[in-house]
């Protein structure tokens, strides 16, 4: 026996006539790519999505594709600049060739000398109750203490020391500036409280001889002194100066 269904039967339901057709995926593609057009902040995407005729779409379209192209061509430059580490290197020379010497000063270690100081030390040595002082050859620490004593009363009583002293005449062998000889007079001296006194080659705007301050081009030359000194370090006082 065949059952049959009536059309009329309400538990069969039936297909409505408007059934819903899923949209292609190429269409989907294409409403993301315009809505990213419309929202992004790149210049010219949205003019072209938003175009109404073909005259703009292709107009914005050339336009977004040269200046890319010359963004691109300008991004790529710099990176190849980079990467060629260029180097840019300016000199300029400035020859002067008169510039002025410097002045240039000495002074001997010892800043007094053995054989002009024991006599009149040891004819002081009482006003430092040292009676035992009495050998010129034998100089021990003790003496050497009462001696800056003696140098610096000497001092304080406003006489001059410059006779225990190492003079210019004692100590210069030979002095030549440019190949040129000079002589004493181009030098002036100065006091120096731990080297007795010094000496300064081309100190003053105009020297002690009257002649002016050498340039470095005297005499056609580069700017050379030469000295050959004599140190005296025998007339060196022990304990006082090493030497």
């Amino acid at each position: 026996m065949l059952n049959t269904v009536s059309s009329h039967d309400p538990s069969v339901n039936k297909t409505p006539k408007e059934v819903w057709i899923p949209e292609p995926p190429k269409s989907r593609r294409l409403s993301i790519i315009r809505e990213f057009a419309l929202t992004t902040s790149t210049h010219g995407l949205p003019s072209i999505a938003r175009s109404q005729s073909k005259h703009n779409f292709i107009f914005w379209s050339i336009s977004c594709v040269i200046f890319i192209g010359i963004m691109i061509f300008f991004v790529t430059q710099t990176i190849i600049n980079y990467f060629k580490y260029p180097t840019q290197i300016s000199v300029s020379i400035d020859v002067e060739r008169l510039q002025t010497f410097p002045a240039v000063s000495f002074c001997n270690y010892g800043s007094s000398r053995y054989d002009l100081m024991m006599g009149p030390f040891l004819n002081a040595t009482n006003l430092f109750n040292m009676t035992n002082i009495n050998n010129k050859h034998v100089f021990t620490f003790e003496e050497t203490l009462a001696l800056y004593q003696f140098m610096e009363d000497k001092v304080n009583a406003g006489e001059s020391i410059d006779e225990y002293l190492f003079t210019l005449d004692t100590m210069l062998i030979s002095c030549s500036y440019n190949d040129q000889l000079c002589t004493a007079d181009d030098f002036i001296s100065f006091l120096s409280s731990t080297y007795g006194r010094c000496y300064t080659f081309n100190a003053k705007k105009k020297q002690a001889n009257g002649s002016e301050v050498r340039n470095t081009t005297d005499n056609g030359g580069a700017g050379t002194l030469e000295l050959r000194l004599y140190a005296q370090s025998q007339l060196y006082i022990p304990f006082y100066t090493d030497g």
